[in-house]
């Protein structure tokens, strides 16, 4: 096939989701796409199935573990180097599919020499501000938040953003840079900017590509004000402090400092007691992930 883009889709237990955005691909298609590429853990089968009964140019791959969230970015984007792409358009199951975004985010991609990854602007409704225009610090809450993009300029050089939705160029893993796959769960898009900013590569928010409702939010009562969080599973808090000090651990203080790290921890447990459900069980898994990154603890833990 010719084109220069493979599209990779990450799934877990999300058949539903993940052959619901496969229909829209396939029904919109881009003529710059090569190949699209779905990496499945402990999958059933059925998104393979459904593939074939359509007839849909589908290359399946089912891990017989699981590989997490940083497992499964790193692997797909070695199965779309492999189909011979320049660009790995990598989409979550709750991600969304435009072929208009990608062919502005292209566009960004190839206005500018080494550019590793361009993001779109990312749509946080129902909270306040709004969009977040890429994230300028390598830091976890550094995102530039505004109510309405920027309209003077088409794109801003940006340090990280999500992995969902980002367009990666694939030219970098030929200089061994690539996804910390050791992470499993949280913060891999943190690390692989980094890397990419290491090697001297370019990162842009487009800002005609926007990605909406994408984020799950709830919303929690907090002194007569209405605030919104993420949505996670307690067991996600393992990974959360774990995972920075990994990074520090391999990338170093200019990466993501200890004393980032620390204010972070400070500002979830004080999150968790405030806002959250299953307190205990959140700092229980606050507690172990620390302690899991302190003594280099890495892949996937006991939880879930």
């Amino acid at each position: 096939m010719t084109g220069s883009v493979a599209i990779a889709i990450s799934a877990f237990r999300s058949d539903i989701a993940v052959i619901s955005l496969l229909e829209v691909i396939f029904s919109d298609p881009h003529p710059e796409v090569r190949s699209v590429i779905v990496v499945d853990s402990l999958g059933s089968g059925v998104i393979a199935e459904i593939a074939a009964a359509r007839h849909w140019k589908l290359q399946y791959e089912n891990m017989d573990t699981n590989i997490g969230s940083a497992g499964n970015l790193a692997r797909r984007m070695e199965l779309a180097a492999e189909t011979g792409a320049k660009w790995c358009l990598c989409l979550n199951h709750d991600a969304n599919w435009e072929a208009g975004r990608l062919s502005a985010m292209l566009s960004a991609g190839r206005s500018l020499p080494r550019v590793g990854a361009v993001y779109p602007v990312l749509d946080h409704s129902p909270r306040e501000p709004r969009w977040e225009d890429g994230r300028r610090h390598f830091r976890p809450s550094a995102g530039t938040r505004v109510s309405n993009i920027p309209s003077n300029e088409l794109t801003a050089e940006v340090l990280w953003s999500s992995s969902n939705s980002a367009l990666y160029s694939l030219a970098p893993l030929a200089e061994n840079i690539t996804v910390m796959s050791e992470l499993w769960m949280g913060y891999e898009d943190l690390a692989y900017g980094f890397a990419l900013y290491q090697g001297n590569w370019i990162q842009l928010s487009c800002r005609s590509a926007r990605l909406s409702k994408v984020f799950d939010y709830i919303p929690r009562r907090f002194l007569g004000r209405t605030l919104h969080i993420h949505d996670k599973p307690d067991w996600y808090s393992y990974y959360n402090i774990r995972n920075l000090i990994l990074i520090w651990r391999q990338y170093g203080s200019k990466c993501v400092s200890l004393r980032t790290i620390l204010w972070k921890l400070v500002q979830t447990i004080i999150r968790i007691l405030l806002l959250e459900d299953t307190k205990m069980n959140r700092l229980k898994m606050l507690y172990l992930g620390t302690l899991a990154g302190i003594f280099n603890k890495n892949g996937k833990g006991r939880y879930p």
